[in-house]
C-alpha cells in the first residue's frame, strides 16, 4: 500500500470521531462478489468492503462534506459538491465502488438532513483538512 492510499485509509478509518458534523448515516451495502481472479486492487476493495469501521469512517467523512454543501453559499455550493465528487473517484479507484457509493450517499444525505448552522466552522475545517490532503 502506498502512502497515500495509507493516509487516506488511517483517516478514513479514524472516521475523524469528534462533533456534530459526524452523524451515523444508512447502512453499509453488502460486498461485491468476487470476481474470478482478483488482482491486488481488487483484494484492497474486498477488504475495505468487509470492513465495518472503514465504511461508517467513509460516510462520517460523507455527511461532513454533505453539510459544507449545505453550509455553502447558493455561488458557491457547487465547489464542495465537486471536490466531494472528486474524492468519491479517488476512493473509486483505490477501494471500489461499494466504497465510492457509501461515501457519496453519505453526501447527499449530510446535504439533505437537517443541521445546526452553528456546525459550519467545525465542517468546514474538517473538510478542508481531507480536501488538502487528498485532494491537492
Amino acid at each position: 500500500m502506498n502512502a497515500g492510499r495509507t493516509g487516506l485509509t488511517i483517516v478514513l478509518l479514524g472516521g475523524l470521531a469528534a462533533g456534530p458534523a459526524f452523524a451515523q448515516g444508512g447502512a453499509a451495502a453488502p460486498p461485491a462478489a468476487p470476481s474470478a481472479a482478483p488482482s491486488a486492487s481488487n483484494a484492497a476493495a474486498s477488504a475495505a468492503e468487509t470492513d465495518d469501521a472503514f465504511m461508517t469512517g467513509l460516510r462520517r467523512i460523507g455527511v461532513m462534506g454533505g453539510e459544507v454543501v449545505q453550509c455553502a453559499t447558493d455561488a458557491d455550493r457547487q465547489k464542495p459538491i465537486a471536490d466531494a465528487m472528486a474524492l468519491s473517484n479517488q476512493i473509486a479507484l483505490h477501494f471500489g465502488l461499494t466504497a465510492a457509493f457509501n461515501f457519496i450517499g453519505a453526501v447527499g444525505y449530510g446535504a439533505g438532513k437537517p443541521f445546526d448552522k452553528s456546525g459550519c466552522a467545525e465542517a468546514n475545517a474538517g473538510w478542508n483538512d481531507i480536501r488538502n490532503k487528498y485532494l491537492k
